[in-house]
């Protein structure tokens, strides 16, 4: 006997697990479906012979899931049409899912009785606690995990969901026992990670400690989808306490998906909360095919979770979907291709004996607690230590990276070692240390960044001091480097699928759903804004401090004693005639190592790159500067 546990979401090829198992049951808020068939990209086939691999493997996929649906008796409809958008599945007469959409059910529609017996799954459970009495009789839950797991980062809400398979009954005494905690969601606080790292563990600790209950003070134009999803999903689902969204004047997009997501909604006086559609992170604009995908997973997600907490699903349907018109009261407060947006008095507005978005208009934190009859202090949950670093350096990640590349290049340009390779070893430290504090980088994944980093480390060093001049090494070093900083702040889990909306699947480019950047757009720019910057500033420094050579008086060198005019270099250049020739030692980028009159000494070219072994003509001799020139062969 066989059971799958929807816990949260079962998509893609979770979906077809599940219907594989003699029992599905579901986690309430949970969803299961969206499984087209893959079919990997090969440019050397056609169109045609790709469509035909496609109607191959989708061919092979039904009949795969009405098998399997039959032996373990389960609809072969509601399968199929999660596998095939042409289908149109109608059940008592209520259309289930149209042409051109791919099937996927919230719980309550999986629960649902048809004929008789339920839709799919046999019904709702709270965690294993409760799958255990309900499926097996109290039989004991064994539960095994491959040994790579134990190096997997733990996700805010796993020890809650310890404490509710029974390891922890009591809430332990903390800083939130008893008290009304306030996360303040703000301008910036829904586009940067590691704030969403911070709830979810803020929302642990509250369920752990025993909090009365927990209030979002929402100011905020919106955000990253996919990390706010799990919010909604995940962690606000998790907390057994009392959630609240105050609407403190705005609520849009990400904001609008968290107010849905918790138990009560108010709203101040001048506020407004909406328009939720997902769009791409880097603004591009949405082919047909992915908006349509996109949205019928965020429509499910958040349709599950309005229903869940209470709230009329319409109105977070009509904030997403622009073709969705919604018509209350005999007002319309929303037409097809317009996307819903509520003021206080719209959403505050009596429907049937109830509000139809927000409980009521208050102008206060303390009215919200006066209202819902909350007794507790109001603790303001602030990030404290590390969270508080990480937060900072993902936030100004794009700083970090101009200062050390200027740093690094600064450093490349000067004999020895100095100030400017101590900052940048410094700046790309604090880097790295912060994202892994903030929970990107942890176990594989940080192995990963960390080679990746020190093989375009090496590539470099190899263009430089092997083969320079020869490109090739220093691109793929400049590659394998970028690429670690967009891994890096882009938080991928290597076991983790890629990060592409829910439901999508390798083969979705036949589909007209392509890899999306929009999950790396914040890496994407932070890393255009570093390297822009960090070659702005360069260029500054060489046209203002133009008698520092490459910022020499920034080197860390060894004084040999003396006045400034009795030093090495000085005595170096003043020994160098104009006109004299000599060979380089070393490749000038545009510093090196020069032969002159059996002499070594620091030289530099003014236009271009010289390689090492070139003959070359002293040009000029300025302070402790000495200019060369190639000689022709």
């Amino acid at each position: 006997r066989t059971i799958a546990f929807v816990n949260t979401s079962a998509v893609a090829g979770g979906a077809l697990v599940a219907c594989a198992c003699d029992e599905i049951w579901m986690l309430p808020g949970s969803r299961i479906g969206l499984a087209p068939p893959a079919v990997p990209e090969n440019e050397e086939l056609s169109k045609t012979a790709q469509d035909t691999l496609m109607a191959q493997s989708l061919a092979l996929l039904k009949a795969g899931v009405r098998s399997l649906c039959k032996l373990k008796n389960h609809r072969a409809d509601v399968a199929e049409a999660f596998v095939d958008k042409d289908l149109e599945l109608i059940i008592a007469d209520q259309k289930v899912s149209a042409k051109g959409e791919l099937l996927l059910l919230d719980a309550d529609q999986a629960i649902a009785p048809t004929g008789g017996a339920p839709l799919l799954a046999k019904g709702l459970c709270d965690d294993l606690t409760d799958l255990k009495a309900k499926a097996l009789g109290g039989a004991e839950v064994l539960e095994l995990k491959p040994a790579s797991e134990t190096e997997a980062k733990p996700a805010p809400g796993a020890k809650v969901a310890a404490a509710k398979s029974g390891a922890a009954t009591t809430p332990k005494k903390g800083l939130y026992t008893g008290k009304v905690v306030r996360i303040t969601v703000g301008e910036e606080d829904l586009i940067t990670p590691a704030r969403f790292e911070f709830m979810g563990r803020t929302l642990e600790r509250c369920t752990e400690e025993g909090a009365e209950a927990v209030i979002f003070d929402l100011d905020t134009p919106g955000g990253l989808a996919w990390q706010t999803t799990t919010l909604m999903m995940r962690d606000l689902q998790k907390f057994k306490g009392r959630t609240i969204s105050f609407v403190n004047p705005r609520a849009l997009s990400a904001g609008a998906m968290i107010a849905v997501a918790t138990d009560a909604i108010y709203m101040a006086p001048a506020s407004s909360v909406g328009g939720a559609t997902p769009v791409n992170g880097d603004y591009s604009e949405m082919g047909k095919a992915e908006r349509a995908k996109i949205n019928s997973a965020f429509l499910s997600m958040a349709r599950t979770v309005s229903k869940e907490k209470g709230h009329d699903p319409r109105v977070i349907e009509a904030m997403i979907d622009m073709d969705r018109e919604l018509i209350i009261n005999g007002q319309k407060l929303c037409g097809k291709g317009d996307i819903l947006t509520l003021d206080a008095n719209q959403a505050t507005m009596i429907v049937d004996g109830r509000p139809l978005f927000a409980k009521k208009i208050v102008d206060t934190f303390d009215e919200v607690k006066s209202v819902e009859g909350l007794k507790g202090e109001t603790v303001t949950a602030e990030p404290q230590g590390f969270e508080s670093i990480a937060i900072w350096v993902t936030t100004y990640a794009s700083v970090l990276i101009l200062i050390g590349v200027a740093g690094a290049y600064m450093e490349m340009q000067a004999p020895g070692f100095g100030l400017p390779g101590f900052i940048s070893i410094i700046a790309f430290g604090i880097f790295f240390f912060g994202h892994y504090v903030a929970g990107s980088l942890v176990g594989q994944e940080a192995l990963f960044a960390g080679a990746v980093l020190i093989t375009g480390l090496v590539f470099l060093v190899v263009e430089l001091f092997v083969f320079p001049g020869t490109l090739i090494f220093g691109v793929l070093g400049f590659v394998f480097i970028v690429g670690s900083l967009i891994y890096t702040m882009s938080g991928w889990e290597i076991s983790a699928p890629l990060p592409m909306p829910e439901g999508a699947d390798s083969g979705t480019a036949a589909e007209g759903l392509p890899f999306t950047l929009a999950p790396y757009a914040t890496a994407i720019r932070n890393v255009a804004i570093g390297f822009t910057g960090a070659v702005a500033l360069i260029l500054v420094m060489m046209r203002y401090l133009p008698d520092v050579g490459p910022f020499r008086r920034m080197v860390l060198a060894t004084s040999a004693g003396g006045s400034t005019e009795e030093t090495p270099e000085l005595r170096a250049a003043a020994a160098v005639r104009v006109g004299a020739a000599g060979m380089s030692r070393s490749a000038l980028r545009p510093y090196g190592t020069v032969e002159i009159d059996g002499r070594m000494v620091e030289a530099m070219v003014e236009s271009g790159y010289l390689q090492a072994g070139e003959r070359v003509q002293v040009r000029e001799v300025r302070g402790s500067k000495i200019i060369v020139e190639a000689l022709p062969s």
